[in-house]
């Protein structure tokens, strides 16, 4: 399944993903669907450019940043335009999209979580800091191992 595509379930801002092979819950329709079907009340959402960085993101909004900040801009364009250009980037996107919502989840419940939060900002400024260089991979490499860092919590 292609995780952007327009008019499908998974990309709609009602829709909120449970996994390639469950059904995701539609809080427009009240139902659940998988990700690939057919959205006939379709609005941009979940997994668009403006979208789908779902750590950075709860965490910049721990931090009180808008969505729009330099950071959550910064690793958007990563991902848009230098991770989707391949397959390995598209398939790190597609763990990401499967396991970021439930460690956001996980690390909420923590008594910690300002600490946790706070670290991980700090890991993300580290990353913007790879981009700016245009160390990309690096940039990539070390997101992965904040994932695995915060996974592990």
């Amino acid at each position: 399944m292609d995780y952007v595509e327009m008019n499908k379930c998974g990309s709609c801002k009602y829709y909120t993903y449970e996994g390639e092979y469950k059904k995701g819950y539609c809080s427009w329709y009240k139902s659940y669907y998988y990700a690939d079907d057919s959205c006939s009340h379709w609005e941009e959402g979940n997994i668009s450019s403006t979208g789908g960085c779902f750590l950075t993101t709860a965490c910049c909004e721990h931090k009180g940043l808008p969505d729009d900040c330099y950071e959550l801009t910064t690793l958007r364009s990563l991902r848009d335009h230098y991770m989707k250009q391949s397959v390995f980037g598209n398939g790190l996107i597609k763990i990401y999209y499967e396991t970021a919502p439930a460690i956001i989840e996980k690390i909420n419940k923590l008594d910690r979580k300002d600490e946790i939060y706070n670290e991980i900002y700090s890991k993300i400024v580290y990353i913007v800091d790879l981009i700016e260089t245009k160390k990309y991979d690096d940039a990539v490499c070390e997101y992965v191992r904040m994932m695995f860092w915060a996974e592990k919590l």
